[in-house]
């Protein structure tokens, strides 16, 4: 017998329902030879269990499923007109929106600074387009300002969630 056997309540249920397989059977039929406590476990759980059994089966009353549901209902319907639900799925999109502008501002602050500009300019001023929408700070700008206003739309959103349910409450 292994050392580091450790026998459970739910091993025990398991074994008195026949639920175990033939290797934890035969370990547990062993544990419990040595171990005469654990067997004093094992016959409260067969007591347990044949007072169950002994107990009489009463079908329920006609109409007893609706009234539990309809009970439920009525429960639940006064939950939600007393207490506002929380709308949890907009908070997690507002919390990686968060987590999306706090990224973009640590990676944009890891990047090197660009070389030094060079001294002389070319005599005709020429713009370099690549170098305006390669700019990482036009990029994260964009990312943040389209964050921003996917904020503004979940904070709308939000408000007309609260003025429902208060119209819901005094309705």
């Amino acid at each position: 017998m292994e050392n580091n056997f450790l026998l459970t309540d739910d091993m025990l249920w398991d074994y008195a329902d026949g639920f175990l397989e033939t290797k934890e059977k035969a370990r547990v039929d062993a544990y419990l030879r040595q171990h005469p406590e654990q067997r004093k476990r094992l016959d409260a759980i067969l007591t347990e269990k044949r007072a169950f059994a002994d107990l009489p089966l009463e079908k329920p009353k006609t109409g007893f499923a609706d009234r539990v549901m309809a009970a439920w209902a009525a429960e639940q319907a006064h939950v939600r007109a007393t207490k506002p639900g929380k709308d949890w799925i907009i908070y997690v999109i507002s919390a990686v929106f968060g987590l999306f502008i706090v990224s973009a501002m640590v990676v944009a602050g890891m990047q090197q600074t660009p070389a030094e500009l060079p001294i002389e300019m070319p005599e005709v001023p020429t713009f370099d387009w690549g170098a305006l929408f390669g700019n990482r700070v036009l990029q994260y700008g964009l990312y943040f300002s389209l964050a921003l206003l996917a904020l503004k739309f979940v904070e709308k959103y939000l408000e007309q969630r609260r003025v429902v349910d208060m119209l819901k409450v005094q309705g």
